[in-house]
């Protein structure tokens, strides 16, 4: 069952026999309710191709770009087979809420965050995660999956003596496991705009597959319950992808809708990232920039427009254009 479950559950682990060449790690954004903060933590593990693993659990702030790595053996790392239940050590990382307590390390950061109001990702049989039906294809480089769009968060956290505390701020969850991340990629995420119940998120990649390589994106919009979902299996298309000098413009179009996408990339920070389940790849990722979001139906009409702040950004590998 948990086999059958956890392809239906993106949010769950899903590397129970993986342990060699694999990596997978979940992604957990916090903002403070003022946005003068943010925090990016990620727990997760990776084995290397001899089958040594390790856990790990990276961080990231947005005041000085602070970033740690924090080692476990692996060991340490326990998860639950029927939800989102990740132990690494003395840290515990749910759906619903995080106790963090890396106290005893030289960087230290401990506390307890709860979430409420939770957006969770929209599933449907044939979309059991952000992928669509590329959730059910074997041997890919790198799946990804969404589990909060959005949430509220209450708690503060002690991140080296200073109490951080995010009580009405908001908060996202994503994931990504496999064996590497993408040669290139773009992914772009914010839920903090002006208008509530907001939160965008962007990614293309190129995605190798049986000796070739493909472009492959995928893109959501959920303002205030309405879903729009753009993607390479949807039909949709990425007209304009330009990147110069830290300013993104992105333009996806399918049917009946076409979605501008324009950010400017704020300082960044260096997380550590997987190849061949290595964590030895370096990317530069910001948590404080700045992106404006317009969607049009096919007639120029605008449905939405804002601009969000705190927006993670990561573009990796080639220059792009197009």
């Amino acid at each position: 069952m948990y086999k059958i479950g956890k392809l239906f559950n993106p949010e769950l682990f899903q590397g129970k026999k993986k342990t060699k060449n694999y990596f997978e790690g979940w992604y957990y954004k916090l903002v403070t309710h003022d946005k003068s903060q943010s925090l990016a933590l990620i727990p997760g593990i990776a084995y290397n191709k001899e089958g040594e693993g390790h856990a790990f659990i990276q961080l990231i702030d947005s005041i000085h770009y602070q970033t740690e790595y924090y080692r476990f053996p692996i060991s340490d790392f326990k998860y639950s087979e029927k939800e989102l239940d990740i132990s690494i050590s003395k840290s515990n990382f749910q759906q619903n809420q995080i106790q963090i307590d890396l106290s005893d390390q030289p960087f230290p950061i401990e506390g307890h965050l709860t979430f409420d109001e939770i957006d969770s990702f929209p599933k449907t049989f044939l979309r059991p995660g952000i992928m669509g039906p590329f959730s059910f294809v074997p041997f890919m480089e790198c799946y990804h999956g969404v589990v909060n769009i959005h949430h509220r968060i209450s708690g503060h956290l002690r991140l080296n003596n200073q109490v951080i505390d995010f009580t009405d701020g908001y908060g996202y969850i994503e994931k990504d496991w496999g064996r590497s991340f993408p040669d290139w990629y773009v992914w772009l995420q914010s839920n903090h705009f002006s208008q509530e119940k907001t939160s965008l998120m962007f990614s293309i990649a190129k995605i190798p597959w049986l000796g070739k390589h493909f472009t492959g994106f995928l893109t959501f919009l959920n303002h205030q319950n309405q879903f729009y979902l753009l993607a390479t299996y949807t039909g949709a298309k990425v007209k304009q992808l330009n990147y110069q000098a830290g300013d993104i413009e992105i333009e996806v179009e399918d049917k009946r809708y076409r979605l501008l996408i324009k950010g400017q990339y704020d300082q960044g920070g260096i997380l550590k990232a997987p190849k061949n389940g290595l964590m030895a790849r370096k990317i530069s990722e910001s948590i404080s920039s700045v992106v404006h979001v317009t969607l049009f139906d096919k007639k120029g009409n605008i449905l939405f427009e804002d601009q969000g702040k705190n927006a993670g950004l990561e573009v990796v590998g080639k220059q792009l254009n197009g």
